[in-house]
């Protein structure tokens, strides 16, 4: 038996509610938090979870990124990778699922953000590989939406600020220079190389993670919808008060 492709999609802070296949599986009133027909097509996503597999009980182990990425790639608790916060290296020596694939004779490559090298930014190709054998267009942090490729090959941001350094700058980008864009193209010049043997390719986006700002024409896409806040957000102070009185032993009237 041949041995499958493995293509990981990686977004940072998307909502599962932005696409079509999991409002699908929702009550309308979870579905559609923002308002009444307030929605994002998601048509091609959509067809990944059609054909493939869609996951509908999940569950994070930490809500911030290098510890939530540190348990996807190793499939530990945060704590058992010393990462069990942002700015924190991955553990020496951690086998990680592309190590494991690398050792079973499949290409591995990485590319985008990893937030699990510390605190260099926007450290591009770490020293430290963890099973991925190409990782020139992986880069430790930082949410770039312009990035471009020297004559040799090497990646880096496009953007800078009146200092010279890396910025999260979208002015001028486009199809080609977007950073969404240009990890699709880096993916699709490595699917290409790798097409004759199993290969597993990690992709992973900084986006919709802020600053929310992204190229024409998207940014004028949903400018016309009312977006209203999702229930959720009115919060009662008086409430938690009531919650805080009863764990401390307390009787407290109910507000």
């Amino acid at each position: 038996m041949s041995k499958p492709n493995l293509l990981i999609i990686h977004t940072d802070e998307h909502n599962f509610r932005t696409l079509g296949c999991y409002r699908n599986l929702m009550s309308e009133d979870q579905a559609l938090v923002w308002g009444p027909g307030i929605k994002v097509d998601t048509p091609h996503i959509d067809s990944l979870a059609r054909d493939g597999a869609l996951c509908d009980s999940y569950y994070s182990s930490s809500p911030v990124c290098s510890p939530s990425r540190a348990s996807f790639v190793s499939g530990l608790y945060p704590i058992a990778t010393d990462v069990y916060k942002n700015g924190i290296p991955l553990k020496d020596g951690l086998t990680t699922f592309a190590e494991v694939l690398k050792n079973q004779g499949y290409a591995t490559s990485y590319l985008g953000k990893w937030h699990l090298d510390g605190e260099d930014k926007p450290g591009f190709a770490p020293e430290r590989m963890f099973g991925f054998e190409d990782n020139r267009y992986m880069w430790n942090r930082g949410h770039w939406k312009k990035l471009g490729q020297k004559d040799d090959g090497t990646p880096y941001v496009v953007a800078t600020n009146n200092k010279g350094e890396p910025a999260s700058k979208v002015d001028g980008a486009d199809e080609k220079s977007f950073t969404t864009d240009w990890l699709v193209d880096r993916t699709l010049e490595v699917i290409e190389r790798d097409q004759d043997k199993p290969f597993c390719i990690m992709v992973s986006i900084p986006d919709p993670h802020g600053p929310n700002t992204v190229r024409a024409p998207y940014d004028t896409m949903y400018q016309d919808m009312f977006f209203q806040n999702p229930r959720t957000m009115d919060f009662l102070p008086q409430r938690f008060w009531v919650l805080w009185g009863l764990r401390r032993g307390f009787r407290k009237r109910k507000v």
